[in-house]
C-alpha cells in the first residue's frame, strides 16, 4: 500500500490536483511546500493515507478495512 499515490486510496478524481503533478513526492510534503491550509491545520498526520504509507495505525485494520470502503478507495475490495 505504501508504493500506491493519495488519489489511489482516496479514490480521489481530481485530475487538477498537485499531488498528480508531482509523483516523486508524498502529499503532506507538497502542502507543507506550498503553506497549503492542511498544514497549517496539522490535518496530514490524521489523514487515512498518512496513516497508511508511515504505518502508524492508531486502530484495527477492520477500522481501516471500513473507512477504505465508505471512502470507495479500490483497497477495499
Amino acid at each position: 500500500m505504501k508504493e500506491l499515490p493519495c488519489w489511489t486510496i482516496m479514490n480521489c478524481d481530481n485530475q487538477t490536483c498537485v499531488a498528480r503533478q508531482h509523483h516523486g513526492k508524498e502529499c503532506w510534503e507538497l502542502v507543507r511546500e506550498l503553506e497549503d491550509y492542511r498544514a497549517e491545520f496539522n490535518i496530514c498526520p490524521d489523514c487515512l493515507v498518512s496513516v497508511l504509507k508511515r504505518g502508524s495505525l492508531p486502530f484495527f485494520l477492520p477500522d481501516m478495512a471500513k473507512i477504505a470502503g465508505e471512502r470507495g478507495c479500490p483497497l477495499a475490495r
